[in-house]
Formats: structure tokens, C-alpha cells, sequence
């Protein structure tokens, strides 16, 4: 029997020795590090089977969470719109009117719309009264609390609305023949002034003065050859109009009055027509290649869907806080701006976070986090942590001296460890900062027996 106690007591610590091993060496790297002299770092590491802390540092620092966000901003926003969710853009006549109800729909293209007005006039309809569009499924709110004016012409920062169309994005192609002189052809609407001058290279660029004239653009810089940019849309509803009314102009359909009016559906018009596209065809671009646009607009659309209301911030604030507090999930402490991570209002801690993820592991199970997480030669980790593929699926964060990566990693111990790391508040170039995170992932992976 004293054996028996003697062989528990070893096992016992040895398992405290191990941990106390890791522990010393992640802080190790931590504090022996420069880049923690000027900034902050902060970690959590917790057994996904039991909430175990395995290791914490500064795991209860207010920090930005970068697009790191969207894993704890996206499923709540999926399980209010449903698993099946589908965009959906419908055509309607009423008394000689056609109505569009418009669906916010990321997916949607000048070319679906297209083939839906084909197939319109197909079933006979060649002339229409009024166009009127009914854009009640969101509000008119196109960017997210706190986020950049000098972003607006950014092509990862395009607006989101009821009209989206393209993925708001419009193509400038810059060409210079051989006089020198530069010509700008485009799909936009936008007045386009071109500054462009023959050079040596290729370095143009986009400038949008929004406190002066938001609907000028000028597109700027030297060229030596042919050279394409893109640009946000500035003004989505006018260009998805222009869209909508060249293609029944293109396809002979005749419309009376040209203005567009708005009006919501009468309940005796007819649908004649529809594009879908479904809302799961977005979740890989937000979780492997953190696409803004994507994850800020399901958020908003689930927000509307699961309270009856146009979508707006407050309702998909509404649809976070409530996911996480029926988890037990405590979200007194932190604070919600957006749905990408974009906004510096956000603020999380890596407590949260891992404790999100250990909810998140338990409801889903491993497998679907797996396929919806990136992993490395995917997304944002195309790049990174090659050595470690089927190790670690995790979501990158990125903002101006903000940096983030959270997931889940299996250790060489067979073990899995909801992991999350923010690091903020550094002039260090951020390949370097990627390469410290890497290090210390690699750090958690080496946790062994």
C-alpha cells in the first residue's frame, strides 16, 4: 500500500514539475523578451477538456483583439441566422411596378443581376412603370463604430449596406501610351480625376477627401506600364441603381419613370424573380482569410433576423452578449464595437477568449472548429507555422501595432489547449512580432507527458 502512495505522490510531482517547467519556460520568453520591455503581451492557455489554466500572463489586460474577434463575434452570428441561411435578393411586379427587395447579399454580382432581369423579361415582362426598392433589412449605418476615415480607401475596408453589390469594390485599370499620356477606365461611378504621371515605375495609389468632395476620387502616383487598382465603392445604393437600370436598358426593358423610388413590398406583388447565394459560401474568406466586409455584414443581417429589425450594431451587439451569456460565458468586462475587429473600441481579454473557445470546442466538437479555423498553409497562416500542420488551427489578428492569433493546438502530449495571444502597443516590423507568436506556439506545442 505504501508503494502504491509512493508511486501517486511521484506521478503527482512529476506533473508539477512538467507544468512548472512549462510555465517557467513561457515566461522565460516572455519576460526575457524586448519586445515585452515597451509593450504588452498577453496569453492564455487552457485544457479544452476541463478549463484547466495550463499557463496565463496579463490574462485579464483589456486589449484590442484585432480579427482575432470574429471566431467570438461570427457563431453567435450563425446560430441566429440559422445554419441554413440564404442571401436573397427578390423581384416583384405590383400594378405595373417593379420592386427589388434587396438582401444585402455579399455574394451578389452586376452579372446575377443580370441573369435575373434576363429572366424577368423571359416571362414576358418588357416595360415597367417605376422601380421602386426596398432596403429594410438593414439600416444605413456602412461602417463600423470607431474605424478609420483614411481607410476609405482601402481595398480590405469596403462599406456594407442593404445594396451591396460586386463586394464593393470597383477596378480602376491605368494604362499610358507611348506619348506619355495616362488614361483611367472603370466600372465606378465615382468622378475619377486622374493625377497620374509616365515614371520609371508603377507606384499609384487612391485619394478620397471625404471632409471635402467624398464623391471625388484621384487616382495618383507614376506609372511605366499597364497597372490595376481596386477601390471601395463610395456610394453603394447609387452604384447598385446605375447597375440595376443598365442592365434593363441593356436587355430592352422599358421603365416610364426613371427616378428609383423606395417602398417597402406590397403584400399583393408578384415575385417574379430571385438571386441566392448562401451565407456558408462566406464563412471560410471570414475565418481563414478574415475578410472585414463579410464578417461585419452577417453580423449585422443575424442581428436583424433574430429580433425582427432592420440590422443594425445594437441588435448584433444583442445577438453577442446573449450567445455568450446563455454559455456562462462572463462579457461584463470586455467591450464590442464591431464584428471584425476593425474598430480600436474593442477590447477582450485572452481570459475570455480561451474560455469562448473551451464553449466553442464543447458545443461544436473539435471537427468543425477544425474546418472552419485556418491551419497552417491556409488563409493568414499560409505562410506560418508550416512544421506544424494538423497541430494548430488558429485565427490571425492584424491592426496597427496590434497583433493576435487564437485557436486551438494539440501538444506533442496528445493534449488539446484552447490558446490565445495579443500582443499591442509595439514599433517592431510585424513580421518580427509574427515570429514571436510563432515562438511561443511552438513553445505550447513542445508540452509533452
Amino acid at each position: 500500500m505504501k508503494d502504491i502512495i509512493k508511486v501517486i505522490i511521484m506521478a503527482i510531482v512529476i506533473v508539477i514539475s512538467n507544468n512548472t517547467v512549462k510555465a517557467a519556460e513561457l515566461s522565460k520568453i516572455i519576460t526575457e523578451s524586448k519586445l515585452n520591455e515597451s509593450s504588452t503581451i498577453a496569453i492564455s492557455i487552457k485544457e479544452v477538456s476541463d478549463g484547466k489554466v495550463v499557463y496565463e500572463y496579463n490574462q485579464n489586460k483589456l486589449l484590442h483583439p484585432a480579427s482575432t474577434l470574429k471566431v467570438f463575434t461570427i457563431f453567435p452570428a450563425i446560430e441566429a441566422i440559422g445554419e441554413n441561411y440564404n442571401y436573397t435578393t427578390k423581384f416583384y411586379t405590383y400594378k405595373n411596378d417593379l420592386y427589388i427587395r434587396v438582401g444585402a447579399d455579399p455574394l451578389l454580382t452586376t452579372e446575377n443581376l443580370r441573369e435575373a432581369i434576363k429572366g424577368i423579361k423571359a416571362k414576358g415582362y418588357n416595360k415597367f412603370k417605376n422601380i421602386y426598392i426596398d432596403d429594410t433589412i438593414t439600416d444605413n449605418v456602412e461602417w463600423g463604430v470607431g474605424w478609420m476615415w483614411d481607410d476609405g480607401t482601402n481595398r480590405l475596408m469596403p462599406k456594407f449596406s442593404a445594396y451591396n453589390l460586386d463586394g464593393n469594390i470597383a477596378t480602376y485599370d491605368i494604362s499610358v501610351n507611348a506619348e506619355g499620356k495616362t488614361t483611367i477606365e472603370t466600372d465606378s461611378d465615382t468622378v475619377t480625376l486622374n493625377t497620374v504621371k509616365k515614371g520609371n515605375s508603377n507606384n499609384i495609389y487612391a485619394i478620397r477627401h471625404d471632409w471635402q468632395s467624398p464623391d471625388i476620387l484621384c487616382i495618383t502616383g507614376t506609372i511605366l506600364n499597364y497597372e490595376e487598382i481596386k477601390v471601395p465603392i463610395n456610394n453603394m445604393q447609387r452604384y447598385f441603381e446605375k447597375k440595376t437600370i443598365k442592365c434593363l436598358n441593356n436587355l430592352n426593358i422599358e421603365i416610364e419613370n426613371k427616378t428609383i423610388l423606395y417602398s417597402m413590398i406590397p403584400k399583393e406583388a408578384k415575385e417574379i424573380g430571385e438571386i441566392v447565394h448562401s451565407a456558408e459560401d462566406t464563412y471560410g474568406q471570414i475565418f481563414k482569410n478574415s475578410n472585414n466586409f463579410l464578417a461585419e455584414n452577417l453580423a449585422k443581417v443575424a442581428g436583424g433576423v433574430k429580433y425582427g429589425v432592420s440590422g443594425n450594431l445594437a441588435s448584433q451587439l444583442n445577438v453577442f452578449y446573449d450567445y455568450w451569456d446563455k454559455r456562462g460565458i462572463d462579457t461584463t468586462n470586455i467591450a464590442l464595437a464591431d464584428a471584425s475587429g476593425v474598430s480600436r473600441n474593442n477590447l477582450l481579454t485572452v481570459d475570455f477568449m480561451t474560455d469562448a473557445l473551451n464553449a466553442l470546442y464543447k458545443e461544436y466538437g473539435f471537427e468543425r472548429m477544425k474546418g472552419m479555423l485556418a491551419q497552417p498553409g491556409e488563409g493568414t497562416l499560409s505562410s506560418r507555422l508550416l512544421n506544424y500542420r494538423g497541430k494548430v488551427y488558429l485565427k490571425t489578428g492584424t491592426l496597427t501595432n496590434a497583433s493576435g492569433i487564437t485557436g486551438y493546438i494539440t501538444a506533442d502530449n496528445g493534449k488539446t489547449y484552447s490558446v490565445a495571444i495579443l500582443i499591442q502597443n509595439f514599433l517592431y516590423p510585424m513580421n518580427q512580432v509574427k515570429l514571436y507568436e510563432n515562438s511561443l506556439i511552438e513553445e505550447i506545442i513542445k508540452i509533452r507527458k
